[in-house]
């Protein structure tokens, strides 16, 4: 059976293989971890759905892989392995066999050079199951009824693939002298497997109207890629209308690098953050404002309960969960801030799901959410900020973890700035930077005598989507965050 690249996200389109923990040849129980991936939402380990053992690693380390492609091979229970000519049936239920196991194990040094391990496929994959063929080819197997075990597979490492089943056709066509055989459109691929090429792909075939049997595919397994259809459609101008399309969306510079240097590759992390801060500058009609806060109230109800907080739930009482209290309150009153923005409408959300913007030692930037911080006091809060940043630097974050948002928040203090202006993380409408809180002379009021003082003073910075606000409501509702911050009986939310 193939291990393909899960779908960890609606967005996400492909992910870069980390590490992998199992060496072909050894055996694997379901739930055992097979090897770990790298997306722009997340990072991974990826487990083992059936027992067997694993019979050839198709990416390695370094390579990044489409959603939906295999990347190895597992001999799963029921199926059978060759071993020099010897054939060796797994286990069809119980577990694998101790025999297996002991088989394996000793076969297992071997592997990579002296034994040719190979996976016979059972009668049911033959006929179209999910087994080591592509849905063009499964589809023509089973609509013109063909034996896939008489053709000789011309593609990589020996896979059968839609050209060879339409030369084999045409073979049948030319044989039984019928016209329908001969029709190229009769071999036009049905709706149901246009839906499971890569959205891009299909998108572009639909809005060109191509028959994508006049493709050739230099993908994985001779799979259809974006290149294959635009070097169709138009030649190279379909080319370069593509890449000033993509050079409008992307970061990259297209002048020449003129200095010497180390070069340091973008890992498949930061090329993806890079192209979604591009997309959210070139989309969004970003606008900042900045308003300075006092934190007096919050830092003396701080000061006095982080020790106790600490101790009782194992995670520290930070400025940020005040801050987001607040501006989960100003979000009620300010609703037209939390949702999502698309090109003439904005999608309104009820419930608050607040990112929280996590960096990962400076490798890299993950957005995990709060789901319903409408709901949940400066207490629950804490733990939501702490056990979501714990999660994303132990890379445990799960696609739910990482999707939903409405409105993040992102905590640039820790490094002592002053004045950030946020990159919002689009589709949504805004995004808060909250900037490190210092001591600092502040002019104060005693007995109705303004005078000089020490106070604790931050600044929160919000970019907004002025496609969807205006300034003046983003300023109302920093005004509320603020007064909130600066007046709200804190103690009473511990």
């Amino acid at each position: 059976m193939d291990i393909i690249m899960p779908q960890l996200g609606e967005t996400v389109a492909e992910g870069e293989i980390l590490l992998w923990h199992k060496a072909e040849g050894d055996v694997v129980k379901k739930g055992d971890a097979l090897f770990e991936i790298s997306t722009d939402k997340v990072a991974m380990e990826v487990p083992a759905m059936e027992n067997g053992v694993l019979t050839k690693i198709i990416a390695n380390v370094g390579e990044v892989i489409p959603v939906g492609e295999p990347v190895a091979l597992l001999a799963a229970e029921g199926d059978e392995l060759v071993f020099e000519g010897k054939e060796t049936a797994l286990a069809s239920s119980g577990g694998l066999s101790r025999a297996v196991q002991a088989e394996a194990e000793m076969l297992k040094p071997m592997l990579s050079d002296e034994v040719n391990v190979r996976l016979i496929a059972s009668k049911h994959r033959l006929q179209g199951g999910n087994g080591l063929f592509s849905p063009a080819v499964k589809y023509l197997a089973a609509k013109y009824k063909v034996d896939l075990s008489v053709i000789a597979g011309r593609g990589y490492d020996g896979r059968i693939t839609k050209r060879d089943m339409q030369a084999h056709i045409q073979q049948i066509s030319t044989r039984l002298n019928q016209d329908a055989f001969r029709d190229q459109e009769a071999l036009a691929l049905e709706d149901d497997v246009l839906a499971q090429l890569s959205p891009s792909v299909r998108r572009l075939v639909t809005e060109h109207g191509v028959n994508i049997n006049h493709l050739d595919g230099t993908g994985r397994y001779g799979r259809i890629t974006e290149s294959d259809v635009l070097s169709y459609l138009d030649g190279d101008a379909a080319l370069a209308s593509r890449a000033t399309q993509a050079s409008q969306t992307s970061p990259v510079s297209s002048l020449p690098i003129l200095i010497k240097g180390k070069a340091v590759a973008f890992t498949l992390m930061r090329k993806q953050i890079a192209r979604q801060m591009a997309s959210s500058v070139q989309n969004a009609v970003h606008v900042a404002q900045g308003m300075e806060v006092s934190f007096d109230a919050v830092e003396d109800v701080r000061q006095a309960n982080k020790m106790a907080f600490k101790k009782r739930y194992g995670c520290s009482l930070t400025p940020l969960a005040f801050v987001a209290r607040a501006v989960v309150k100003a979000l009620q009153a300010f609703p037209h801030l939390n949702g999502q923005v698309g090109a003439d409408k904005l999608v309104l959300s009820v419930p608050i799901h607040l990112g929280i913007a996590v960096d990962l030692s400076h490798q890299g930037l993950v957005v995990p959410v709060i789901k319903h911080a409408d709901t949940m006091n400066v207490l629950g809060l804490a733990r939501q900020i702490a056990e979501l940043a714990t999660k994303a630097r132990e890379n445990r974050l799960t696609p739910d973890d990482m999707s939903g948002a409405t409105y993040t928040l992102s905590n640039n203090g820790g490094s002592g700035t002053a004045f950030t202006t946020p990159i919002i993380n689009h589709p949504e409408i805004a995004i808060l930077s909250i900037d490190s809180i210092v001591r600092k002379p502040v002019v104060v009021n005693v007995n109705g005598r303004e005078t000089l003082g020490i106070g604790s003073v931050g600044m929160l910075v919000q970019s907004f989507d002025h496609r969807a606000v205006d300034g003046a409501y983003s300023g109302a509702f920093l005004q509320q965050v603020k007064s909130m911050i600066e007046s709200h009986d804190w103690q009473g939310e511990l």
